[in-house]
């Protein structure tokens, strides 16, 4: 009986000890020492801390598409750490409740304000993310699984990114400030020098335009190229009156990324997804100010133009803020035709994102997108006969058209260089300087209402052989006129004939001229001309450089090229030959073209002054060669060939 009594006792004992166990299991999680639905928060000091759907798995989205990060400090709950490696969690992620996996080494119990209290050992730098093996061995992550390690180290995530050298040190400053930024870069496989060719303006091609008016004329920062006429120093714009196509050193200006890595810029480079929670209507608010929309009613609306837009942005998934500030840019301050729908043409007709608006020098740009949005029975929600149909319609056109084809920052809504179906093409506006203007405006929203410090998604674009310091925003004093309205020889004429935009001339004189003199004046009274007066000539052919500089400083270099006869006992050789005759040859042999005498594959007044030569008896009339300088196929080497050249020079016609 006594024995019965001490085993019942030691059964009663053995029971409360395992029930003790199980319950400490339940509550704690066996061998983690972590309590299931503990509070806790990421290690300070963390940046861009990934989190993953699944224990190892892939990264978690937001409801915009975006990668959710993690920074320092952030609080989370843990509610299963039965894995050792990988805690799920909960936490509060622009304005919704998420749920994930974060690597346990990240993970602090309790607050942050305990932190004095808790462990302070940091995570093996190369142990990151990956889990570890059953047995606890760490593995070595591979290069490619690196790039899925959170990054503690700013340094090391910049180089996974492959961002170039040059725009570390501006990134680096807005992550101090900024560590909850998240920078992506987009390695586009553009080299930049075609990147500059296919945005620059030239015939046929005007893609850049920027505003000048007469008290702002950026007379530097227009293009000299096109829309331009030298001898007068006019410009001609391409749409209205203050609208000038920009200069080629103002493009590669505004194309180079690094020209944004500043706080108050880096917004050209905002992925425009919506995100509740962030942007809100006292932002949109703050874009607006300063506009007919601010504050306002649209006409025939109850509702403020605000409250249109956030309806906007929630049913297109469109940043509010990108709207606000794309409506703003487009309409201006004061309430115009395509805002009012008061135009003669499209009574009743709205278009406050001109949609459409194709520039045109009569400054028809306006009506054109009143057309476009009067398209009865059109996509989007066409007519817009209402303010509300206009600004829905539009942001869905946005969406559709651009932030689902993969141009979904400003920049590259400007410049094409994302959706590769039309790279260079079906970009959104030709003001040259929107991605700046608008991108500013989104970032005074973001700091009227204290969200500088938020998660914020930027995607800046990377290019192959970019020049290793950013490009210099050209002066806006002066103006860039640096063509020549004369130049002459006394006493012989110049072949071809003299125009601004033709850079070479050639002249032949016999052996007994030793000297020239050259004769220049600038288009602009302004610009200085060196290389004029009285040339000594040595025998053969001589170089002469005539340089224009105007008064922003840059130059444009005329090249003259004089051929002067040798002189053989005391006498000089002279042009006895006007016409070479032979039997004329169908076509030049080999790949060479007929006009290009010297073999450089185009056709110049370098092959002129090898016409001339050969006239006058300096050059040999070699077989091969006369093919090529029978321009016109008579069977002569003649004056007339040259007048060919010259006419193909200046594009009157083309040799074939």
């Amino acid at each position: 009986m006594r024995y019965l009594n001490k085993h019942i006792h030691f059964k009663r004992i053995l029971v409360m000890l395992m029930t003790a166990v199980l319950l400490f299991v339940g509550m704690y999680g066996f061998g983690t020492g972590v309590r299931a639905d503990d509070e806790a928060y990421i290690k300070s000091g963390t940046t861009m801390l990934r989190v993953r759907e699944s224990a190892g798995g892939n990264i978690l989205m937001d409801e915009s598409g975006n990668p959710v990060y993690l920074s320092g400090d952030t609080r989370v709950t843990v509610i299963d750490s039965t894995n050792s490696a990988w805690y799920k969690i909960t936490f509060s992620y622009n304005g919704s409740q998420l749920e994930g996996y974060v690597s346990s080494s990240y993970v602090v119990m309790g607050s942050p304000e305990q932190e004095s209290e808790v462990p302070t050992e940091t995570p093996n730098d190369t142990a990151g993310e990956d889990q570890t093996s059953e047995e606890g061995d760490s593995e070595q992550p591979t290069e490619t699984e690196a790039e899925d390690m959170p990054i503690d180290d700013f340094e090391g995530y910049m180089n996974q990114q492959g961002f170039p050298e040059s725009y570390k040190p501006f990134l680096r400053e807005m992550h101090k400030s900024h560590p909850s930024w998240n920078f992506i870069a987009i390695q586009t496989g553009i080299d930049w020098d075609t990147l500059v060719e296919k945005e620059r303006n030239k015939s046929g091609q005007i893609k850049n335009l920027v505003y000048c008016t007469r008290s702002n004329p950026h007379y530097n920062w227009r293009s000299t190229e096109v829309g331009y006429n030298s001898s007068t120093n006019t410009w001609y714009p391409y749409d209205g009156t203050v609208w000038f196509a920009a200069s080629n050193q103002l493009v590669k200006y505004y194309l180079d990324p690094r020209t944004y890595l500043y706080e108050a810029y880096i917004f050209s480079f905002e992925s425009l997804s919506y995100q509740e929670g962030m942007q809100n209507q006292t932002g949109v608010e703050a874009i607006l100010k300063g506009s007919f929309m601010s504050n306002s009613r649209a006409y025939g609306e109850s509702r403020l133009y605000s409250d249109i837009i956030m309806d906007a942005a929630a049913k297109s998934n469109v940043s509010p803020y990108h709207l606000a500030s794309r409506m703003k840019q487009e309409m201006g301050n004061t309430a115009g035709v395509a805002a009012s729908g008061k135009s003669s043409s499209y009574p009743g007709i709205y278009n406050y994102f001109n949609i459409g608006a194709f520039d045109s020098p009569s400054g028809a740009a306006v009506l054109n997108g009143l057309k476009w949005a009067a398209t009865w029975n059109g996509s989007y929600g066409r007519p817009w006969n209402t303010p509300s149909k206009s600004i829905i319609g539009g942001a869905q056109y946005l969406s559709q058209s651009y932030i689902a084809k993969g141009q979904d920052t400003l920049y590259t809504q400007k410049f094409n260089v994302t959706n590769k179906a039309s790279l260079f093409n079906h970009q959104y506006m030709t003001n040259l300087q929107a991605p700046s203007t608008e991108g500013y405006s989104q970032y005074k929203a973001y700091a009227a209402n204290g969200l500088l410090d938020s998660s914020i998604v930027f995607k800046i674009p990377v290019y192959l052989n970019m020049p290793s310091n950013p490009i210099a925003k050209p002066s806006d004093a002066g103006t860039p006129n640096d063509y020549l309205n004369l130049l002459s020889i006394d006493g012989y004429p110049l072949t071809p004939s003299f125009k601004s935009d033709i850079l070479e001339y050639s002249l032949i004189v016999d052996g007994s001229v030793n000297q020239i003199r050259v004769n220049a004046s600038p288009a602009a009274s302004f610009s200085s001309v060196n290389g004029t007066g009285t040339i000594n000539l040595a025998e053969g052919s001589n170089k002469i450089k005539i340089s224009v500089t105007s008064d922003t400083g840059s130059v444009r270099n005329y090249m003259l090229t004089v051929v002067r006869g040798e002189t053989q006992g005391g006498k000089s050789t002279e042009a006895s030959q006007e016409v070479i005759t032979f039997t004329p040859a169908d076509q030049p042999s080999g790949s060479v073209k007929r006009g290009d005498l010297n073999g450089d594959g185009k056709i110049s007044a370098l092959d002129i002054i090898r016409v001339q030569r050969l006239i006058v008896g300096l050059d040999p009339t070699l077989e091969e060669i006369i093919p090529v300088a029978d321009i016109n196929r008579d069977g002569k080497i003649s004056a007339l060939d040259i007048i060919k050249i010259q006419r193909h020079i200046v594009g009157l016609e083309t040799i074939d």
